[in-house]
C-alpha cells in the first residue's frame, strides 16, 4: 500500500514540474516573439530581417531559384511594417514600380514562424506559401495583391466610393 502512495506521490511531482517546464517554454517563446517583432518592426534595416534566420531559411525553401527575383524586386525598399503579428517588407525593382514588385510577410506566432513571399513580374502575381489554398494564404499577402492589381492608384487617387470628412475645428 505504501508503494502505490510513493509511485501516486512521483507521478504528482513529475506532473507538477511538467507544468512548470512548460509554463516555462511558452513564456520564454512569448519572450522570444515579442523580442523578435520589437527588434525589426519599424527597423530600416531590412536587409537584416531579410537574413533574419527563421525568414532567410524559409524564404530558400519556398522560392528556390526564385529567390533572387524576389530580391531584385526589393531593391528598392522602406523600413519594416508591422500588422497586427505580421512582419512586411515590400518593395520595386530599381525604376521598376508597378512592373517588378514584390513583398515577404513574416507572422510571428508562438512556436514558429509563417514566412511568405510573393512577386509581381510581366503582368502576374506569384505567391510562395506553405498554405495548400489561396483563400489560406495571409491578409499580409493578399492586400498586398490587391494594391499591386491597382496599380497602387489608390494611394494617390481617392476612389469614387470613398468620403473624406475633415473636423469644423
Amino acid at each position: 500500500m505504501m508503494t502505490d502512495f510513493r509511485l501516486l506521490g512521483r507521478i504528482a511531482v513529475i506532473g507538477v514540474v511538467a507544468v512548470f517546464v512548460s509554463a516555462a517554454a511558452a513564456e520564454s517563446d512569448e519572450a522570444s516573439r515579442r523580442a523578435m517583432i520589437g527588434k525589426w518592426a519599424g527597423s530600416y534595416n531590412s536587409e537584416g530581417f531579410l537574413k533574419e534566420p527563421a525568414v532567410r531559411g524559409e524564404l530558400q525553401k519556398l522560392l528556390g531559384a526564385e529567390l533572387d527575383h524576389l530580391f531584385r524586386n526589393l531593391n528598392v525598399r522602406g523600413a519594416v511594417d508591422l500588422d497586427d503579428e505580421t512582419l512586411s517588407i515590400s518593395g520595386n525593382a530599381p525604376h521598376q514600380g508597378t512592373e517588378e514588385e514584390a513583398i515577404v510577410c513574416a507572422t510571428v506566432l508562438p512556436l514558429k514562424t509563417i514566412v511568405e513571399a510573393a512577386i509581381f513580374s510581366k503582368g502576374a502575381v506569384t505567391v510562395y506559401t506553405r498554405a495548400e489554398k489561396y483563400e489560406y494564404a495571409s491578409i499580409c499577402i493578399k492586400d498586398w495583391i490587391t494594391l499591386v492589381n491597382s496599380s497602387h492608384i489608390d494611394r494617390v487617387q481617392q476612389p469614387s466610393n470613398v468620403r473624406v470628412v475633415k473636423p469644423a475645428h
